[in-house]
């Protein structure tokens, strides 16, 4: 059985707080050195991981917790194996079939950024006095200047289930950015620069939400930078050999800023779906709502200016695309130019001593040198006569044609 992408459980008992790491959550803090590089926790249906020192799965899950949360990604069957498993003690059996259940349905029906009701809750946990809701969590991810490689833009849905004592948050599997050779895993870190541990489910939602909001500030500056990118790459082709209208690649340079406009675009919906549940959703601290509402008004505006940078950019590309046409073009009429004066030359140059050969062809009587072999004679110095003189002519006319008009 495959281990859940991400388990993170912590449990607070008096003054201590027990962590549970496993999954893809250890890979990522193993990299960023946060959780000690050796794994000390191995399990058939969490898979392996990092626990708290002198802690064991019974002691985590054993019940009668202060307070409790846990993250958990991309729903199915393991997910809810390993749900089931670490709830089992912390929930009433019929609050965990409902949790499971909500798990389970995030990943068919996640609620849509412009959704405009609260959240029902099931009978059992609704006794338990939760809630719950969904945010839209984007990533664009810059590529260090490599104007090479494409864009990454994806998202995921996470949904959030608070009560008095706990806080559960289920991801879903990213979506885009397959092939990335980028860090793609689009998981806000959910330590506490303060050092704030444990509280109540209020508390443990709140920290999670700052954690989205920080999270889409990052995504919402990294469109800046990978405007800049592209920018840069632009007018680098552009002052290659050839200049504007012949060294850029615009099939690259229209795709890599189409994947930019839809990272723009995803952390727009994110921003809104944070708007929306401010206004709606019941149970968030004003601390939270002022947040929301004060970072949610900056992105809106950083990433309008990113929307318009887009459409100019796009224009540029418009630009650019009609000044290669025109080039090419150009270059086309110009190549048929020459081909047509090339033939207007031959043709002045041969009419006239084919027409004098046309004449001896004809036989007509009074012909100098008809009937002889001087006629060979005054037909070739005529003909020779007879070019170099439409050669003069054209010659004078391209000369009269090219002189200033006074």
């Amino acid at each position: 059985m495959t281990p859940p992408a991400t388990c993170e459980l912590r449990v607070t008992r008096g003054d201590e707080e027990l962590r549970l790491v496993t999954g893809a959550r250890a890979d990522i803090a193993r990299r960023n050195r946060t959780i000690p590089e050796t794994d000390n926790f191995r399990h058939e249906l969490l898979g392996s991981g990092w626990i708290t020192d002198g802690a064991d799965l019974t002691t985590l899950l054993a019940p009668g917790a202060d307070g409790w949360d846990l993250e958990i990604g991309e729903p199915g069957p393991e997910t809810t194996g390993a749900v089931r498993l670490i709830l089992a003690q912390l929930l009433p059996a019929e609050a965990v079939d409902e949790l499971t259940a909500l798990a389970d349905e995030l990943a068919r029906r996640p609620m849509p950024w412009h959704a405009e009701w609260i959240s029902p809750v099931p009978p059992a946990l609704a006794g338990e006095g939760a809630s719950w809701f969904d945010v839209l969590v984007p990533s664009v991810n810059w590529r260090q200047g490599d104007a090479t490689a494409d864009p990454v833009a994806y998202y995921r849905h996470a949904r959030i289930v608070w009560a008095a004592r706990w806080c559960v948050i289920v991801w879903t599997a990213r979506s885009g950015g397959e092939g990335s050779p980028y860090r793609t895993w689009g998981l806000p870190d959910r330590r506490a620069s303060d050092g704030v541990r444990g509280g109540d489910g209020h508390a443990r939602m709140t920290r999670f939400l700052e954690a989205v909001v920080g999270h889409i500030e990052w995504s919402v500056d990294s469109v800046d930078l990978e405007l800049e990118t592209w920018e840069n790459y632009f007018l680098e082709q552009a002052s290659g050999d050839g200049g504007l209208f012949v060294g850029p690649d615009l099939d690259r340079l229209q795709r890599h800023l189409a994947l930019l406009g839809r990272g723009a675009t995803l952390n727009r919906d994110a921003i809104r779906t944070l708007v929306r549940r401010k206004d709606i959703q019941p149970g968030m601290t004003d601390d939270i709502r002022e947040l929301v509402r004060q970072s949610c008004e900056r992105f809106l505006t950083q990433s309008q200016g990113q929307r318009r940078a887009v459409r100019q950019s796009f224009d540029l590309i418009a630009n650019a695309t009609s000044g290669q046409q025109f080039r090419l073009a150009q270059e086309r009429a110009d190549r048929d130019g020459v081909f047509q004066a090339t033939v207007g030359i031959l043709a002045a140059v041969f009419v006239a001593p084919g027409l004098i050969a046309a004449f001896y062809g004809a036989n007509v009587k009074g012909l100098p040198g008809a009937d002889a072999r001087a006629g060979l004679w005054y037909m070739l110095l005529g003909s020779m006569l007879a070019g170099l003189m439409s050669v003069g002519l054209i010659l004078v006319v391209r000369a009269q044609s090219r002189r200033p008009r006074g």
